[in-house]
């Protein structure tokens, strides 16, 4: 099977996920073969927009192929997960970089990477039954492909809630979050690609779009916003968590405290450290480069590795992490893992 088909209708061109059985996970080769097209129609003045879509209404995309991740790793151990995130981030950096319009046409589940290529291009469209979340931090690594700035679009409480924890938001709230653009039955995507195919160039994308949106589903999280800010707006990784359980009657407060008791402490703290220690990243693009040199140091401890081992391939869901906890990461540790000075940039 093909994984990635690329098709032209009028002005538009269309890459199409095709690996169902996989949810769509992004593999190398499938990057790589974006990557091409996309560099190809930027020179092409018969294309004026771009848009990206799915095969199966089950997946727009569960993200990248991190088994594949760890079959690099094992192949050279010197250079790590490296050969995969060239190729993935790269083609991030395009999609972020990119001139003309691209539309995401979102449908089903849309997580980690998936989620990034999505809200990376400038439209992002989302239909009813979407299901949306960055959960990295379940697997030793971290909200990633430019999350430390598009989760902002969000209330930093939010960004955090999600990226820490791996939490599942539907279409609701991801509009009422401004996580997505446009909210439009999956039913009337078939007249939306239609109308997107016979754009001309002075045509205004955004308002095409918008003749297809329709009222989002009503939210979910968003009418715990009280909570989430109670639990989330401050204190260290191992003090939220602390919150949690004592909040742990109301609402999703159990949830969220499960989540911070048992995905990767080192994977939680990264994150809070980027989104609340660090300066916010001045684009898409240059959050990609910070987690660019962030996945290759993350990837090299045994926590990623173990993370897919328990979740993805064993599936027990009992890793075995190191640290254990939160409350064994200090500021030093996490200085250090941001500390990038001797890295190599992510390949031009």
């Amino acid at each position: 099977m093909t994984h990635i088909l690329f098709s032209r209708h009028g002005r538009a061109a269309y890459i199409t996920l095709n690996r169902p059985e996989a949810l769509n996970a992004l593999t190398i080769e499938m990057v790589n073969a974006m990557s091409e097209a996309l560099l190809a129609w930027a020179e092409d003045d018969g294309v004026g927009l771009v848009v990206i879509t799915s095969s199966s209404a089950r997946s727009f995309c569960a993200g990248g192929d991190v088994r594949q991740a760890v079959s690099v790793i094992d192949r050279n151990p010197e250079a790590g997960a490296e050969p995969y995130f060239n190729a993935e981030y790269g083609f991030d950096r395009i999609l972020a970089n990119y001139k003309k319009p691209v539309v995401a046409l979102v449908d089903g589940i849309v997580m980690g990477g998936g989620f990034g290529v999505a809200r990376l291009a400038r439209h992002m469209v989302i239909s009813s039954s979407i299901k949306m979340a960055m959960p990295e931090t379940a697997i030793g690594l971290f909200p990633d492909v430019g999350a430390s700035c598009f989760l902002r679009r969000a209330p930093l409480v939010v960004a955090l809630m999600m990226g820490m924890t791996g939490t599942v938001i539907g279409a609701g709230d991801a509009m009422a979050w401004h996580l997505a653009d446009y909210h439009c039955p999956a039913s009337h995507y078939d007249s939306l690609k239609d109308a997107l195919s016979h754009c001309q160039p002075d045509d205004d994308i955004a308002a095409v779009i918008a003749r297809h949106q329709t009222v989002p589903p009503e939210a979910h999280f968003a009418h715990q916003i009280d909570d989430i800010t109670a639990l989330f707006s401050s204190g260290r990784p191992h003090e939220i968590a602390q919150k949690t359980q004592a909040f742990a009657a109301n609402g999703n407060a159990g949830d969220w405290h499960k989540a911070l008791t048992s995905k990767c402490p080192m994977s939680i703290a990264a994150f809070w450290y980027m989104m609340t220690q660090l300066d916010v990243p001045a684009s898409n693009a240059a959050a990609i480069e910070r987690d660019y040199f962030l996945a290759c140091k993350m990837t090299r401890r045994t926590d990623f590795k173990e993370g897919v081992r328990a979740v993805l391939i064993d599936k027990d869901n009992k890793p075995a992490w190191r640290p254990s906890s939160l409350a064994e990461i200090d500021d030093e540790t996490l200085s250090d893992l941001f500390d990038f000075k001797a890295m190599p940039p992510l390949p031009a």
